[in-house]
């Protein structure tokens, strides 16, 4: 039986959080975000709106782009016949009213008493595992004893945070990937005491679910340090760190052999700054201390120079790259 979600907490509007809101909002669900302040909640409702501005232009812009990728990439003219059955197939499926509907949704919260009564949290806050100890005990305080916590971690331990509730049996990870609105992947934590059915049910229930682009595909991935994701990729970012560190190739040539010779989509220095120089330096941190920091590589000399300098990618406009 699928969760039945009609209401959705969301705690941190950040970057993820205001996403992540806006994943439930298009899927019709009500959905309420607290954070800190109303400045920053101002910020994430700005954030909702900005990106369904792009979910509404790729609908209403992708069947002339497909027209002109398939006419550029076999130099050939379509005719009319043809350009209508594509703009047909490629109908836009989101418009200025659904856009509307799902901003309609959204309520915002300075309290955790506004969380009263909803059927799911789902937590995005920084990668800090005393601070989402202190929301989870609060999330237990405040919500009703059936609701199950989901904490966005992407490096900590799920157990311990939910070691902060009395319902352990209820908190569950579940780790989206940045950005959430068009990349479909979910990973499902269950900490040391999360039952069964909770793991089954956040499974079933996100595979109702369908961002920007996909359905999203929820895979069940053991507790372990950086999960499964992280723990391949952060290998391979490493060694580009490294090959930058040693003077092996610049960043830029980095970048271009593993997109022109490893069919990468992005670089890793690219995609750092996507990531966020402050998301890789915080997890890297928390799977040393997970695995044994005395036994790990240490964390690239250039991400801790990045980090203490505020250089944290394009959210702040400059990180490998200056985006400025």
């Amino acid at each position: 039986m699928v969760l039945f979600v009609k209401r959705v907490g969301v705690v941190g509007g950040g970057a993820m959080g205001s996403q992540i809101a806006d994943i439930m909002a298009i899927n019709g669900k009500e959905v309420i975000i607290k954070d800190v302040s109303e400045e920053y909640l101002k910020k994430a409702r700005e954030n909702v709106e900005k990106n369904l501005d792009s979910l509404l232009e790729f609908n209403l812009t992708r069947a002339d782009k497909e027209i002109e990728r398939i006419e550029k990439s076999n130099q050939i003219q379509l005719t009319d016949e043809q350009k209508s059955k594509i703009q047909e197939t490629l109908k836009p499926k989101f418009n200025e009213d659904m856009k509307k509907e799902a901003m309609d949704k959204i309520q915002t919260t300075t309290d955790y008493k506004e969380f009263n009564d909803v059927d799911l949290v789902i937590e995005a806050v920084l990668e800090n595992v005393d601070l989402k100890r202190e929301i989870f005990s609060e999330l237990d305080k405040t919500t009703p004893s059936h609701v199950v916590l989901a904490t966005n971690t992407s490096s900590l331990s799920v157990t311990e945070i939910a070691s902060a509730t009395k319902r352990p049996e209820k908190v569950v990870g579940v780790h989206f990937f940045n950005p959430p609105v068009t990349l479909p992947l979910v990973e499902v934590i269950p900490g040391m005491e999360t039952s069964e059915e909770t793991v089954n049910d956040m499974i079933d229930f996100m595979s109702t679910v369908r961002n920007h682009r996909y359905p999203m595909q929820p895979i069940k991935v053991k507790e372990v340090p950086g999960f499964l994701v992280n723990r391949i990729l952060f290998a391979m970012m490493n060694e580009a760190y490294s090959c930058y560190d040693e003077g092996v190739a610049s960043m830029r040539d980095i970048d271009l052999a593993m997109k022109a010779g490893a069919g990468m989509p992005m670089g890793p220095f690219e995609l750092s700054d996507l990531v966020g120089i402050d998301v890789i330096y915080h997890v890297e941190e928390e799977v040393r201390k997970m695995i044994g920091g005395n036994t790990t590589r240490q964390p690239s000399q250039t991400i801790r120079k990045l980090y203490h300098a505020g250089r944290y990618g394009k959210k702040t406009k400059r990180g490998f790259y200056d985006y400025r």
